[in-house]
């Protein structure tokens, strides 16, 4: 029954989750839009791949570890891709940034190749050399993949508090609302990653590899939200600041393409542009 359960969470959220894509997304490209699209049938490929295993629906174990693969990645690694496409908008140190793109490239060659292949080896004929192995490497790989979403979570709300701070004051009520939800969902996000590391260290192997598709499912659908909501308002800050200088085909083209700079910045930029 839960196997079922956590499967109809799963899908229900993915298909929640697409249609707000393709209703949100007026212009179908970029990393955030792939990521999110990719991540989200991750999810429901890696729940379809349990399902084919312990419920028995396909008897070759190879093509059960493949479909799981095939969709465990993109759901796991396209999670933090997501996260990281949206990291601009909050964060000014473009080192920060690509050190969090470098962790995410070496958490994919460091926590899915090599469990996948020891996967392999512990379905194969001779799987006796490879089960412990993998039972290790696989707590390493929850314990890497939690840790590397725990540090883009809490580098999201360390660099957010910052620029909300220079935030117009007139936009108080949106700023609270935006930080408080973005507080909330990135706490929630790493009780979620406990409670699997939990399950995991209990020794419920069939509880937490079905659980973790619904789990995924939910931070997708709440991240997106979230950074929907610090977009629109990062966004709205930008025209503004911008809207203090007289029209200039040149300064128009300043403010249409630069980076997110503080909105203190923004406005000096622009008294200079005035006078």
């Amino acid at each position: 029954m839960l196997i079922a359960a956590f499967f109809a969470i799963a899908c229900s959220n993915v298909i929640e989750i697409l249609v707000l894509i393709f209703a949100t997304f007026k212009k179908r490209t970029g990393l955030y839009f792939w990521s999110l699209l990719v991540a989200s049938w991750g999810i429901v490929i890696h729940a379809v791949g349990f399902l084919l295993k312990f419920f028995r629906l396909c008897k070759n174990d190879y093509v059960n570890i493949t479909i799981i693969t095939a969709g465990g990645i993109p759901m796991v690694i396209g999670q933090s891709v997501v996260l990281y496409s949206r990291l601009h908008l909050v964060v000014q140190d473009r080192n920060k940034i690509r050190w969090v793109l470098v962790m995410i490239v070496m958490g994919f060659f460091l926590f899915t190749v090599p469990p996948t292949i020891l996967n392999y080896g512990s379905n194969s004929r001779n799987p006796t050399p490879f089960l412990r192995p993998f039972a290790i490497y696989e707590k390493i790989c929850l314990f890497g993949f939690s840790t590397q979403e725990c540090i883009i979570s809490g580098l999201y709300i360390w660099e957010t508090r910052k620029m909300l701070q220079v935030m117009k004051a007139n936009r108080s009520k949106d700023i609270r609302r935006v930080w408080k939800h973005l507080i909330c969902v990135n706490v929630l996000v790493i009780l979620m990653d406990f409670t699997l590391i939990a399950i995991e260290l209990g020794g419920q192997y069939v509880i937490e590899t079905t659980y973790k598709s619904a789990m995924y499912s939910v931070k997708l659908k709440l991240e997106f939200a979230v950074l929907n909501q610090l977009r629109s308002l990062v966004q709205r800050e930008k025209a503004e600041s911008c809207s203090y200088s007289p029209p200039s085909t040149e300064y128009s083209k300043e403010c249409l393409f630069s980076t997110v700079t503080p909105v203190v910045q923004k406005h000096e930029n622009c008294t200079e542009k005035m006078g």
